[in-house]
């Protein structure tokens, strides 16, 4: 959420995630039609899974026919350049989203944007064990906007 409100709002200076899912980017492009019913039971499958049914109002079902439905529009790298002139700070760990985020933070560097900072931290998503490394970044992440 912090990457499609950063990229509608101008008026946000600065963009953090931490472990952030690409939902939009978890849809292959240009799926062939024969394809999309399995692909939206995948995705149905993984987010009743990850605990994402008691979102008020939302099924795993209804979530995954709306993250295929805007997978383009809601990809972090659809808001590449939208972003690429605000500083952005990108944590990751070994909880399997590594690759997206890092492939985010390649694309605000090609975009133009100077000000990326990335850091892994060895954990797992909960940043079990490293949650005094991970404050110490925000922190220091934070202390350098202006």
């Amino acid at each position: 959420m912090a990457v499609q409100a950063a990229s509608a709002d101008p008026t946000i200076l600065a963009l953090g995630i931490v472990s952030a899912a690409d939902l939009g980017g978890r849809i292959p492009p240009n799926l062939p039609k024969d394809h999309q019913q399995d692909a939206i039971a995948g995705l149905s499958k993984g987010y009743a899974a990850e605990g994402m049914a008691p979102l008020a109002g939302c099924t795993p079902e209804g979530l995954a026919r709306e993250t295929f439905a805007h997978a383009t529009e809601w990809s972090f790298l659809a808001k590449a350049d939208s972003l690429k002139t605000r500083p952005a700070l990108i944590i990751t760990s070994d909880d399997g989203l590594t690759k997206t985020n890092d492939a985010f933070a390649a694309a605000l560097r090609k975009a133009g944007d100077t000000r990326v900072t990335t850091l892994h931290l060895p954990t797992d998503h909960a940043y079990s064990g490293q949650r005094t490394a991970l404050s110490v970044a925000v922190l220091k992440w934070l202390a350098t906007l202006k």
